[in-house]
């Protein structure tokens, strides 16, 4: 993998000059840094017109794209096409001489911020309606017409000097349009396998390769690529704290083009928040997340709802791959470490079919 840098400081002076590149008339009163991964984010008090307004503005870290081009465009598509809750970007900047680019300046959403770990804590109606809203988004966004091969989303259009995209869908690509999805897939999984091999849980990876290989090779066709969301997690979601109800997807720059069923056994699995089910407290709520995701997703992709409705058992471990190779970012109260990992490895187990427990 890339080595992934630290966020940038940006100094105060600098953030008004990227934002007077795209906004002219804005001033900028105060910005504040904010802890939205890797990226340079911050939050920024402007006045538009005399009035005062909340902006995110997002930067790269390192003068590297990391696919802030590609997200400003796509969230653009979304506003466009969907009724998806993006932020709407007011301007991209592709390259400038000294402004740390690429950038792009976008409006604040409603809603709170959650972190990864909660999704286990929701009570199960509220997480009910949050899996069934997912569900329509995911039907959503699989029916954008925007690419025709597999692979990491990029921009392939005109560099903008920090105008506004436009939304048109014709400008997104992927890194690897020719290859099958089945190639695609292997690579993506020798990717994730090499990081296993440095997890806790590195005495898997050796049967975790023999089986996902072998599942890969039990793939039934047709595949059909379509917009996957892919960086699924409460962390990248603003909600209603009391509701449920979803006021903000966040964070399209991992946006991978895949079959509908990809991206939808990631989403059953992370929401369900079954990764802490090792936990004494914390319940497996996959069939709840399921089923309501099937729901959400029959209204707004019924002519889809085929490609999702029968469980993927290789996507599904694919998604626990990550938690694993990700085990040491997850909050876990101390002296339970053993117990999620535990939990976590008997239900890649039994979803492949595996022996030798540790």
């Amino acid at each position: 993998m890339d080595d992934i840098p630290d966020a940038r400081a940006i100094p105060q002076p600098v953030l008004e000059q990227m934002i007077r590149e795209i906004e002219p008339n804005l001033e900028l009163y105060d910005a504040t840094p904010a802890e939205r991964g890797f990226c340079t984010v911050y939050r920024v008090l402007v006045s538009r017109n005399g009035e005062s307004e909340v902006n995110y503005a997002k930067a790269s870290p390192d003068d590297n794209d990391w696919g802030i081009s590609a997200e400003a465009r796509i969230q653009a598509v979304l506003s466009e096409l969907t009724s998806i809750p993006v932020p709407d970007v007011f301007g991209v900047t592709d390259d400038h001489e000294f402004l740390p680019a690429p950038y792009y300046l976008m409006s604040a959403l409603p809603g709170d911020e959650e972190n990864y770990e909660s999704v286990s804590r929701i009570e199960s109606d509220v997480l009910r309606r949050l899996a069934r809203e997912i569900g329509m988004y995911l039907g959503e966004l699989h029916g954008v017409q925007a690419v025709d091969g597999f692979g990491h989303v990029q921009y392939d259009g005109p560099r903008s000097p920090g105008e506004r995209p436009d939304g048109d869908p014709a400008s997104l690509t992927t890194t690897d349009g020719g290859e099958p999805w089945p190639m695609f897939l292997r690579s993506y999984m020798d990717r994730e396998l090499d990081r296993h091999e440095e997890s806790k849980f590195s005495n898997l990876t050796s049967e975790l390769t023999r089986s996902l290989r072998t599942a890969i090779e039990g793939l039934e066709k047709p595949f059909t690529p379509v917009l996957g969301r892919n960086d699924h997690g409460l962390h990248n979601l603003l909600l209603d704290s009391d509701t449920g109800e979803v006021t903000g997807m966040l964070d399209w720059a991992y946006t991978l083009a895949v079959p509908p069923a990809f991206d939808f056994e990631f989403a059953v699995y992370l929401f369900s928040g079954a990764f802490l089910a090792g936990l004494p407290d914390v319940q497996d709520r996959r069939p709840l997340v399921r089923e309501a995701m099937l729901s959400g997703y029959g209204t707004t992709a019924p002519d889809r709802l085929n490609h999702v409705s029968d469980p993927e058992p290789l996507y599904e471990a694919l998604a626990m791959v990550r938690i694993m190779n990700d085990f040491h970012h997850l909050e876990i109260p101390t002296g339970q470490e053993d117990d999620v990992a535990d939990r976590i490895e008997a239900d890649a187990r039994t979803l492949l079919n595996l022996n030798n427990p540790r």
